[in-house]
């Protein structure tokens, strides 16, 4: 994965269920190297996708903060 290329993208990365239900916001942690889940620390992802899609499988509803 190439880190320069993603400091392009928008800080946190919303993610949404299928019924328009906010489940939290992604975004790359650059001193680790992983991705992060804004809602629920200590969760740490190898992909943005992968954290999309422990968040879709889980699939519960937060509040933004």
């Amino acid at each position: 994965m190439n880190f320069r290329d993603n400091a392009k993208k928008p800080f946190f990365l919303e993610v949404y269920s299928d019924e328009d239900r906010f489940l939290g916001a992604v975004y790359l942690n650059y001193f680790a190297h992983k991705w992060a889940i804004k809602e629920y620390p200590g969760q740490w992802f190898e992909t943005e996708e992968k954290a999309w899609a422990w968040l879709i499988a889980r699939n519960q509803p937060v509040v933004r903060g």
